[in-house]
């Protein structure tokens, strides 16, 4: 356990005590925890999960877990005590608190957990500006030359169209230049002198657009439920598609990205059906109203925005600190 000197008798004390056993003396070096922090290792995997964080086996930040592995950090309960420890790139053991105060225990592990998602964050972000930089004047090209393409294409059909039809199709090409382009297209080489059997190709046209974009809508949105695709078991809540992994319900991708590539039959089942291979999805934290798991958990989605984790970022564990005690 991390001991501090006490500044009036000089005597060596636990970093936890609040006060001096030797002299009764104020330790300042006491640390407080913040009264909306998570104060129970319950609390703490609720936060981690309310952030949305990749699994623990990615993070190497196990929640509860006794854990062997090189690389990991962890807290877990054993017997009355709760020890908080990180083991090392050599596979040796730092422990950072053993001790029977819970709240400080996690208040620990949770501090280190936030300083990792921002070092994480800052990493991303530096790899992303620098991606960025190399070929930003190559998308800067290409942008310029597809704009100047698009507004040559616009001009000449609307200067081929009469002049009591050119201004409205000039305002809808900047929002539908595709479908545009086709019926003007169509009309100068095929309907020019067929206004009659032009409109009714128009209205076709934007009826099957329009039809298959509803329809789109209404087969691609599936019921919340149980999906197996890729040797991997999903649930898809709302928006949000979680996956299950380490006998546990993480946080995956949005609905929309997940269904782009996710095959008709994979559905499973709108309800658990007690499969041993996964768990109910509606025991994890996730399917719960957080609210319901602490007074403090508002505050969690107020204060803690800072590290949500975007699930399109990359977690790189090996970039980390693995040689210090802590």
């Amino acid at each position: 356990m991390p001991q501090v000197k006490c500044e009036y008798c000089g005597s060596f004390i636990d970093e936890t005590a609040d006060k001096c056993p030797n002299c009764g003396a104020v330790n300042k070096n006491f640390k407080r925890i913040v009264s909306d922090t998570p104060k129970t290792i319950e609390e703490l995997k609720a936060w981690y999960m309310a952030r949305k964080l990749p699994p623990e086996s990615i993070t190497r930040f196990f929640i509860g877990k006794d854990i062997h592995e090189p690389k990991a950090f962890g807290i877990y309960k054993d017997g009355s005590e709760y020890v908080v420890y990180k083991n090392k790139a050599d596979g040796s053991r730092a422990v950072r608190y053993q001790g029977t105060d819970e709240a400080y225990a996690v208040n620990e592990i949770y501090m280190k957990l936030k300083s990792e998602i921002l070092n994480q964050k800052s990493r991303n972000l530096s790899r992303s500006s620098s991606r960025s930089s190399g070929n930003g004047s190559e998308r800067s090209s290409v942008v310029m030359t597809a704009t100047i393409a698009i507004a040559a294409i616009i001009s000449a059909i609307v200067v081929l169209l009469p002049s009591w039809f050119s201004g409205m199709v000039g305002i809808i090409l900047l929002f539908t230049v595709g479908p545009i382009i086709l019926l003007a297209v169509l009309r100068h080489f095929f309907f020019k002198d067929k206004p009659v059997l032009f409109v009714f190709v128009c209205v076709a046209l934007y009826v099957l657009l329009i039809g298959g974009f509803i329809l789109g809508l209404r087969s691609g949105h599936r019921n919340d439920g149980y999906y197996f695709y890729n040797n991997n078991y999903y649930y898809c809540q709302g928006d949000d598609v979680y996956y299950y992994t380490d006998d546990d319900w993480y946080y995956y991708d949005s609905y929309d990205d997940f269904v782009e590539y996710c095959p008709d039959n994979t559905f499973v089942s709108n309800s658990y059906n007690g499969d041993e291979i996964y768990s109910d999805f509606k025991d994890s934290y996730y399917y719960e109203d957080w609210s319901s798991h602490s007074s403090s958990s508002s505050d969690w989605d107020d204060d803690d925005n800072d590290y949500d984790w975007d699930s399109g970022s990359d977690w790189d564990s090996g970039g980390s600190d693995w040689d210090s005690d802590w």
